[in-house]
């Protein structure tokens, strides 16, 4: 017999936040068809249909709004059950859930986990690496409660607290024979990698050249600024990544940075979560951790 568990509450819910099965899979560590056969179950107990589809993505029925106002109450009081039952153990084995965006979950979060992970000795983690907007989108369906991203964010929905300052920086290939410093007229005419859409580095760097009057059609889109550190290696493109990525590349010699004459890009990475929400204990020593660790 089939019931409404917490398990597919909580997909419907994901799929309902970020309207897209295949967004939720990636939140939620299931395969697509996984996703689409729980709700197919959800809608068949319930004798309904929780969700219409068109080319933009999928929306909730009416019927769905309805049942989404008590899933979500029912998933919050889980939550809170689950932290006050935890709580009462002498020693809880806990999860840490995270969203970074990538240049922070590749290049910042590893030795910050690692201090943490031994501050703590018994902490499970699950982090979730994507682009900002990724991020953002986790966060507002709780799959995580805290997220680190590169970009500016602009939404009334979240709070942000402001934790390192990055730049960055235009890279070739050491044996590149472009000129160590380059004019800001001449940057369009170059061959240049940039990220995918909806990247905190590309919105960031887009954001700079704008303001300049400086208009990029990128001549390849790639989803990792560690690929794109690669690929200039190994070519004669160009790409925009952070310092972070290339710090080691630059001291072995195989890429180096071209100076901008009049443009010098600096951003700040933030630390979000969801206005007027009670974090978990955990999260919340996660936190006052990342102040300590960065000196902020």
């Amino acid at each position: 017999m089939e019931i409404l568990d917490y398990h597919k509450l909580k997909i419907f819910k994901v799929v309902a936040d970020v309207k897209s099965f295949s967004k939720a899979s990636e939140l939620l560590f299931l395969t697509q068809p996984t996703i689409t056969q729980q709700i197919k179950k959800i809608e068949n107990y319930l004798g309904i249909t929780l969700f219409k589809r068109d080319k933009k993505g999928v929306y909730l029925t009416r019927e769905g709004k309805e049942f989404y106002k008590y899933v979500e109450k029912i998933l919050e009081d889980y939550r809170l059950l689950e932290e006050k039952i935890s709580d009462l153990k002498l020693r809880k084995s806990s999860s840490l859930f995270l969203g970074a965006s990538s240049t922070i979950g590749e290049y910042l979060l590893p030795t910050l986990l690692t201090d943490f992970f031994n501050s703590k000795g018994y902490i499970k983690t699950n982090l979730f690496i994507g682009n900002s907007k990724e991020v953002e989108e986790g966060i507002l369906s709780k799959t995580f409660y805290i997220g680190l991203v590169e970009d500016e964010i602009t939404s009334s929905k979240f709070v942000k607290y402001k934790f390192y300052e990055d730049e960055i920086v235009l890279i070739a290939s050491s044996k590149n024979k472009i000129e160590d410093e380059i004019d800001l007229s001449d940057v369009s005419k170059f061959k240049i990698i940039f990220r995918e859409k909806g990247s905190g580095t590309r919105n960031t760097v887009q954001k700079f050249l704008k303001k300049k009057n400086i208009n990029i059609s990128p001549i390849m889109e790639v989803g990792s600024s560690k690929a794109i550190a690669k690929i200039v290696e190994n070519s004669s493109l160009l790409g925009f990544v952070s310092r972070l990525v290339i710090g080691d590349k630059v001291k072995e010699g195989k890429l180096k940075i071209i100076k901008i004459n009049g443009l010098s890009i600096k951003r700040n990475f933030y630390y979000i979560t969801q206005k007027n929400i009670n974090l978990p204990k955990l999260e919340r020593e996660f936190l006052l951790f990342l102040q300590k660790f960065f000196n902020f």
